[in-house]
């Protein structure tokens, strides 16, 4: 069970809360034998100052300084509150080296990418007899280890002439039956 802070029992007994801190602060005291026994030492406390208040010199604006002590209690509570209230703890320390540590990583990859020579790939040159060019209706093509191309004419052209000259020149030539464009097209094999 959650009890009340000996200076909100104190108020309490004083008659010095706010509507809602009585009412809560009452409830409690209702139901709690120790809180209850609290409140009525206060108000033990608080009667017999009153009685001995006639005792004190004449001419001291009493009722003054206890509203400066009443005011200066409120304020001191209120200040124990403030310094008692921490400041939030940064959650992850993590946080920060997590976000940072990928930007670096690709950062430096790029840097060390950039820095690397290219990578040739070397071949060896091909033989003559391993370079098949072909030629047909359907277009002139060239393979070579295994790869190769095909040079298709156009599907609406008309007069498709194809030549090859040499060792290493192919040539397409004809003309598109809707426009009468004609089209030149070179691939050269080396």
């Amino acid at each position: 069970m959650n009890h009340p802070n000996e200076a909100s029992l104190a108020l309490y007994a004083g008659g010095e809360l706010g509507l809602w801190g009585r009412l809560k602060i009452g409830r409690h005291a209702r139901e709690c034998d120790r809180c209850s026994r609290q409140v009525e030492e206060f108000r033990a406390l608080r009667d017999f100052t009153l009685a001995e208040s006639g005792q004190l010199p004449a001419g001291v604006g009493w009722e003054a300084l206890a509203a400066e002590m009443k005011a200066n209690m409120r304020v001191g509570l209120a200040a124990g509150e403030c310094v008692a209230a921490e400041a939030p703890v940064y959650a992850s320390p993590w946080r920060t080296p997590a976000l940072v540590l990928p930007v670096l990583l690709i950062v430096v990859a790029g840097w060390i990418l950039q820095t690397l020579p290219p990578t040739v790939r070397r071949t060896a040159p091909l033989a003559a007899s391993d370079i098949v060019l072909e030629a047909d209706s359907q277009g002139i093509g060239v393979q070579a280890a295994g790869r190769g191309f095909t040079l298709l004419p156009h599907p609406r052209a008309d007069n498709v002439v194809f030549s090859v000259r040499g060792q290493s020149s192919v040539r397409a030539r004809y003309v598109d039956a809707d426009t009468g464009q004609v089209t030149i097209s070179h691939v050269y094999v080396q």
